[in-house]
């Protein structure tokens, strides 16, 4: 399996490198060591905010059916990248007592799951692959519903990215955004990288496409053992990742329960990569 730590099409002459996490410890969620990689900051010019980022160049976004909520205060820096590149993030920079919840792909649809993310108030965001939506895309409608949360983008068939060259991935991330934006009502502006597995191509893809950042993550939770890239318990700023996977009702509260004993509690994703206006 591909990682997330292959360093391919990553340019380093004229770059500053700045390790976000040691990532020995995590796990993608597949049941593979993930070693995360390096993210690159561009020394020549000012870099870009996720504000300027711009439309899908693949057609027009759709309106969204409803504004998201937008949190009263949020403390965070916003992730910066070199022009014409969407930036890569694995944690929010933060001082707000908040980590936040993911989940990928789709595959699994189970109502145990909406109703916990009810019952506990749980705002997660989806990372979707429409080929896991072939059935019943609408159980991610009720998702989305239950916890405010608009739905992202995670492909359209899956692949290791970073096999493929800019055609095939944009196509894979504009013609999903598209398509996850018809059933969903917004169109979707974070890109989760397949397994972790990215290129430089794919971070141009990705912004050509719309996307804002590669959403990447520094904790995981394979068969409910939490897996932290740093320390051994949660910290602010913390992207968490899980899948939509059978015995998601069962696990999930192994990291809800770890996340309370913390001091801390789940945000909102989008209050902290907001929807550019």
């Amino acid at each position: 399996m591909v990682t997330a730590g292959d360093t391919r099409g990553v340019a380093r002459s004229t770059l500053v490198v700045t390790v976000l996490v040691a990532a020995a410890l995590v796990t993608s969620g597949c049941g593979e060591p993930l070693t995360l990689r390096a993210t690159s900051t561009s020394t020549a010019g000012p870099p870009a905010s996720v504000s300027s980022m711009p439309s899908s160049s693949s057609g027009p976004s759709t309106t969204p059916s409803e504004e998201p909520a937008i949190a009263p205060s949020v403390s965070a820096t916003p992730p910066s990248s070199e022009p014409g590149l969407a930036p890569v993030v694995h944690r929010i920079e933060t001082t707000d007592k908040v980590v936040f919840i993911t989940i990928d792909d789709g595959y699994t649809k189970d109502p145990e799951v909406v109703d916990l993310l009810a019952r506990r108030h749980v705002p997660v965001t989806s990372f979707l692959a429409v080929a896991a939506l072939q059935t019943d895309h609408e159980y991610f409608a009720q998702v989305q519903k239950a916890t405010g949360q608009l739905v992202q983008d995670h492909t359209m068939t899956h692949p290791f990215l970073s096999r493929y060259g800019y055609d095939r991935q944009k196509r894979e991330i504009c013609d999903a955004a598209d398509q996850l934006g018809t059933w969903y009502g917004t169109r979707p502006w974070l890109f989760r990288p397949p397994y972790g597995d990215y290129s430089r191509t794919t971070r141009r893809a990705a912004y050509d496409c719309g996307m804002t950042a590669l959403v990447l993550w520094d904790v995981s939770l394979p068969h409910a053992v939490l897996r932290y890239a740093s320390g051994s318990h949660f910290q602010p700023g913390d992207i968490l990742l899980v899948h939509w996977r059978p015995h998601l009702a069962r696990d999930l509260p192994v990291a809800l329960d770890a996340i309370e004993r913390a001091g801390l509690h789940v945000a909102a994703l989008q209050d902290y990569l907001p929807r550019p206006s």
